[in-house]
């Protein structure tokens, strides 16, 4: 018997609200731990927690072929570990407001990258749809400054922009990759059981990881994420951005369909703000919303043409 509607709702709207908490709770561990040190320990303890579970869902028993497994390391270079490097080094330079609008992108991005490749179509409301996010995350990186000189923000404005710049750029790079990474996975493992490709797909996030992360951590790192409160941070983006969220969005995608999980990325960027503000950070400029809403609007536009008129 399929789950209530109410259910499937809940379960997304509960992952979109842990997501919008990684976000500022990130932005503490990098406060406190070099960014690569943790992008490693999340890997390592993210594997340590989600390959034995996803081994005791697995529906097929048989591991994956030679082939397969290679094909699965690239999945997960461009969908773990270059997407989370790129997250939490454009995080340690930017706001955990910037860092998430840009990600509300993401299924739009998606959806670009597999027109690319051949597996959508795009017709003119999506093309509305991307032109909206492309300029969204344009304006909040402030590149029509650059184009038409607009540089009536004042100098505090100025120096926000540029503190922030590489961050936001480091994120973007970050949805591009994670979408990449979906098109890829879309091509081949439309036969692969999802806990199966997720335990061989962690394993290889490890050893690759490991060789970005291990040359630049540090006993004191260790220590520093083992000590309250950098610990409690890093057990929430742990436990529940990572292990809880997964779980929860696997469920949700078995009942409903992906246009509805993309129209509740929006609640992301503003669960940060109000939680990182709540916690003292200054409300984000004027150009946060502007970007919130072009992002939004390609985000509705893009369900509507899944939904309805596939063009």
């Amino acid at each position: 018997m399929p789950p209530s509607p109410a259910r499937v709702h809940l379960a997304l709207l509960t992952v979109s609200i842990v997501f919008g908490g990684t976000y500022v709770f990130s932005k503490r561990v990098v406060e406190a731990i070099p960014p690569p040190a943790w992008a490693m320990f999340r890997i390592f303890a993210a594997t340590v927690i989600l390959v034995p579970l996803a081994i005791w869902l697995r529906k097929q028993r048989q591991l994956p072929d030679g082939r397969m497994i290679w094909l699965l390391g690239i999945a997960s270079f461009f969908g773990v570990v270059l997407n989370q490097v790129l997250f939490i080094e454009g995080l340690a330079r930017t706001t955990p407001a910037h860092s998430s609008v840009i990600n509300a992108g993401i299924p739009t991005w998606t959806l670009l990258f597999a027109a690319l490749a051949g597996q959508e179509r795009i017709g003119p409301r999506r093309v509305l749809a991307i032109v909206l996010a492309l300029l969204g995350v344009q304006y909040l990186l402030g590149l029509d400054r650059l184009v038409f000189d607009a540089g009536a923000g004042g100098a505090t404005a100025e120096l926000e922009h540029g503190a922030t710049m590489l961050g936001n750029v480091l994120t973007l790079l970050n949805g591009w990759s994670f979408a990449i990474h979906l098109v890829f996975m879309r091509r081949i493992a439309k036969n692969l059981d999802p806990w199966l490709a997720t335990a061989v797909m962690f394993v290889w996030a490890v050893l690759m990881i490991g060789a970005y992360g291990i040359p630049q951590a540090s006993a004191a790192d260790v220590e520093t994420a083992l000590t309250p409160p950098v610990l409690w941070c890093a057990l929430y983006v742990v436990l529940l951005a990572t292990v809880l969220t997964y779980l929860l969005n696997t469920w949700a995608l078995r009942h409903t369909n992906s246009s509805t999980v993309a129209l509740y990325i929006n609640v992301q960027p503003l669960v940060a703000v109000v939680l990182d503000t709540a916690l003292g950070a200054p409300l984000p400029g004027h150009r946060f919303y502007v970007a919130l809403a072009l992002v939004s609007a390609g985000l509705w536009l893009q369900a509507r043409a899944r939904a309805g008129d596939p063009r």
